[in-house]
């Protein structure tokens, strides 16, 4: 009982002084007034207008990019816009013997379509013509960029003669011209062993989709993956050594790895204009940009320092955000359109190779919502924070100050899950922002502190 009343005590005195001690207030400012006031860092932010500039994103690579496009669509604000493939094809074996005499009865070429873009409903399901012509034109690394195949690097007559009608299915078999079909059973002992020497006689083939007829506008911009393209030679063959007359198959495929570029012609260069002020039109592929040069936006920034007495070489950048603002279109479903995301990309040189491509700020990968869309607040945000620190520190010249800003498509790697960004060179899109005289006008919000 003794040592029970003993406890009691104990946990009420320790209860008592609990309380009490949880009952001092602390004072929080205490030691706040022996930091002066110019050593303590403020934020501040100040907005600046954006000057957006719409110019062609021409010279786009496209080589490589694991997708054959082909299509077209006719829009009444965009104009026209048209995308053909090249690729090689191959035979399944070397050194395949077509025996004595052959004779090619049929080329099929077999497409299963990966995907589809289109802007309205209804040309879901519109019929296009396609077309196949012979390349003349060897697919070297020099053909990188979607201008670098013009109409001189194939021949004029299609080798599907009046061509096939796709009405936007998963597949597509197109009979190739048996006069094609014969030269590939008469190649020579050389063409068949060695793929190398096959290639350079037959360097592949093009595929193209004309624009809809007259007036008519809209489209569809199909995709396809090479290695879902795959053809069958049916011939007829004589082996006289062992009597044998009969018909024969052989297949020829293509691969992935092998080199392929897509081709793709837009007429909205039209609207290139240095200070749009309706409207700013972000065309995919390699359409209509909106582009900025941070020379200029530098140099309103440098203005506005030498104004309010700043110095820019005390200036930290705590978030530096673009926001391109837009309307929502008539038919709200157009909204549906729009890239899902977009960031500021400029033009580099590849390492180890002469090739220049289109590639996002390394600022898009700080966090994974960068440069998405915004349908409530009707903008696309953009955090430039780390790109903009380098421009008014003088680190970046030339090619790395002209932004074109497009849409992006971002990947994951299976194992690490790191996400990776690039230039979407493969799917075609539509928006329309807000011009340069809008009152919801793109800009540019600044925060920033100043060292002391």
């Amino acid at each position: 009982m003794i040592i029970k009343n003993i406890l009691r005590s104990t946990a009420a005195l320790s209860l008592t002084t609990l309380f009490l001690i949880s009952c001092i207030e602390t004072d929080k400012t205490t030691g706040s007034s022996l930091v002066p006031d110019d050593q303590i860092l403020k934020v501040h932010t100040v907005g600046f207008d954006l000057p957006v500039q719409m110019k062609l994103s021409d010279s786009l690579q496209t080589s490589y990019s694991g997708a054959l496009v082909i299509g077209s669509n006719k829009d009444s604000q965009l104009g026209t816009m048209q995308a053909s493939a090249a690729f090689q094809f191959m035979p399944a074996l070397s050194g395949h013997d077509f025996g004595e005499n052959p004779v090619a009865q049929s080329f099929k070429m077999y497409i299963t379509v990966d995907s589809k873009s289109f802007f309205r409903d209804e040309d879901q399901f519109i019929p296009q013509n396609i077309y196949v012509y012979e390349l003349t034109k060897e697919l070297d690394s020099t053909v990188a960029y979607n201008n670098s195949i013009t109409d001189s690097d194939f021949l004029p007559q299609p080798l599907n003669k009046g061509g096939n009608v796709f009405f936007g299915g998963d597949t597509l078999v197109i009979d190739i011209s048996l006069d094609y079909a014969q030269e590939l059973v008469s190649a020579t002992q050389d063409e068949r062993d060695s793929i190398s020497i096959f290639l350079k006689k037959f360097k592949g083939l093009y595929m193209t989709s004309p624009p809809q007829p007259g007036s008519l506008e809209g489209g569809r911009i199909n995709s396809l993956a090479p290695s879902s393209i795959y053809f069958l030679m049916k011939y007829r063959h004589v082996d006289t050594e062992n009597s044998i007359d009969k018909d024969s198959l052989i297949a020829y495929y293509v691969y992935d790895e092998s080199p392929h570029v897509n081709r793709f012609e837009h007429s909205s260069k039209y609207l290139e204009n240095t200070n749009p002020q309706d409207q700013i039109f972000m065309e995919g592929l390699a359409g209509i940009k909106p582009y900025i040069d941070f020379n200029e936006v530098k140099t309103s920034i440098t203005n506005w320092a030498t104004q309010n007495n700043t110095d820019l070489n005390k200036l930290i950048i705590t978030k530096a955000e673009i926001r391109l603002p837009f309307e929502y279109p008539q038919d709200y479903l157009q909204l549906n359109y729009y890239p899902s995301q977009v960031f500021i990309c400029t033009r580099t040189d590849s390492t180890g190779i002469t090739t220049i491509n289109y590639d996002p700020l390394d600022d898009i990968s700080y966090y994974t919502s960068n440069g998405l869309i915004n349908r409530s607040f009707k903008y696309y945000s953009l955090d430039i924070s780390s790109y903009l620190q380098k421009v008014l520190q003088n680190k970046l010249t030339g090619r790395s100050l002209q932004a074109y800003i497009a849409p992006i498509v971002q990947t994951s790697d299976y194992y690490t899950g790191v996400s990776y960004y690039y230039f979407q060179n493969t799917a075609y899109s539509k928006a329309i922002l807000n011009g340069n005289g809008a009152i919801n006008h793109p800009r540019l919000i600044l925060s920033y502190s100043i060292m002391p």
